[in-house]
């Protein structure tokens, strides 16, 4: 999967917009960088983003669904 977006002020995390995906970066030097993710570019009707609990089981997942990001648990 390769995703692409667009760098965003760090003032975006303030208040992040509804169905919108920032990746927050930081570099060796400690820069932070937000990057918003074009949601054209998240593959549709499955998962993206896998999330596992501290005790690395399976916790749940996010999928682009008509657009809109939708939490599963279980992943489909």
């Amino acid at each position: 999967m390769k995703l692409t977006g667009v760098e965003v002020s760090v003032d975006t995390l303030k208040k992040v917009q509804p169905n919108t995906l920032l990746v927050v970066f930081s570099d060796k030097a400690g820069a932070i960088k937000v990057v918003q993710v074009d949601n054209d570019s998240i593959p549709k009707g499955e998962a993206f983003v896998r999330v596992n609990t501290s005790d690395s089981g399976q916790g749940g997942c996010w999928v682009c669904v008509n657009g809109c990001f939708e939490w599963y648990d279980p992943c489909p």
